[in-house]
């Protein structure tokens, strides 16, 4: 990592939303997502100011935010200040492109990041939203080529800035490039998601990721996920899996259009409750369409159907198989 021109910069980002859910969700919080949190409101999903500090032997960084995405997403994390921490690390370069961090980092894992503007699609593939967003611990990165990275991580747990248990989980990516068209990685994890007056009941989860650049203008990519874990209230273990394929094309320099497709299958209820007894299996396709007026600013327009075994979609009427979300936002960043 080169030092910045100048080693303190300062960046931010702004996004706001309307968003219908057809189900009509009770109390207007959808179910099962992060992103576009509330029914039938304005609202802001995320804004965040963010702090860096660089030089070419040491880096920190200070991220604060706010907004429904937070609301839905450090409901976990008991300390209400601490919800306002989307980063918060430092860092030190102990050899040529081998750097160890510590603190609250951004996940390792998963195709799409947290801010929208840097997707393809307004809102998040299932599986991002139930992988980590965020990480606590220590992270050791090295540049093993101009192709390949590697990264080595030690973890509070899975999501997690508030300790849950006595015992650390681990991670580790690796990510290659071997043209400049072309993106792949893996990264996994594994750890006890039990508290410690419990029996330990081990997460062992792989995630894979491609990238295509076709063109300037039309890109493909997908991802996959596969975990396992012992079972709550058995000695059995139980897994779930997640795949997604999407591709974006850009029709000009202000207009584009984006699809996704994806299935979620999580029978066993690990990581998503739904108490029925298909647990959440459900697939999902989306259509988005962005107007760029100018480069740090889109306006999205996202239509988003859901299909599921089981009616897990419940509202003012009887809980239903499928469901439908339109949503718009504006999102900024400077």
């Amino acid at each position: 990592m080169k030092a910045a021109a100048r080693p303190f910069q300062l960046s931010g980002a702004v996004d706001v939303y309307y968003g219908y859910d057809f189900s009509e969700p009770i109390g207007l919080d959808r179910l099962y997502t992060t992103q576009a949190y509330r029914h039938n409101e304005f609202n802001l999903n995320w804004a965040f100011l963010r702090a860096d500090y660089a030089t070419d032997r040491v880096r920190a960084t200070l991220a604060l935010h706010t907004g429904t995405y937070v609301q839905a997403n450090y409901a976990a994390e008991p300390n209400e200040l601490t919800q306002l921490i989307a980063q918060a690390n430092a860092g030190v370069r102990l050899a040529e492109g081998v750097w160890l961090d510590a603190g609250i980092l951004p996940s390792h894992i998963g195709y799409e990041s947290t801010f929208s503007g840097n997707n393809e699609i307004y809102t998040r593939a299932l599986m991002a939203e139930n992988s980590p967003y965020y990480e606590t611990g220590a992270r050791l990165t090295a540049a093993v080529s101009e192709k390949v990275t590697m990264k080595f991580l030690v973890l509070n747990g899975w999501q997690n800035i508030q300790e849950t248990n006595n015992a650390k989980s681990l991670g580790f990516g690796i990510s290659y490039t071997p043209t400049e068209e072309l993106e792949l990685s893996y990264n996994n994890y594994y750890g006890n998601e039990a508290p410690d007056e419990m029996e330990a009941k081990r997460r062992f989860f792989h995630n894979i990721n491609a990238g295509y650049t076709f063109s300037d203008r039309f890109s493909m990519g997908a991802s996959a996920d596969y975990g396992r874990q012992e079972l709550f209230g058995s000695d059995e273990t139980g897994s779930w899996y997640a795949g997604m394929l999407i591709a974006r094309y850009r029709l000009s320099k202000h207009f584009a259009l984006a699809g996704r497709v994806e299935h979620y299958n999580d029978a066993d209820q690990i990581i998503i409750t739904t108490d029925t007894p298909g647990g959440f299996q459900t697939s999902s396709t989306s259509l988005n369409f962005d107007y760029i007026p100018a480069p740090n600013f889109l306006w999205r327009l996202e239509a988003r159907g859901y299909n599921s075994k089981d009616s897990i979609f419940y509202g003012e009427e009887e809980a239903e198989e499928n469901n439908l979300l339109l949503v718009t936002s504006f999102s900024f960043k400077f």
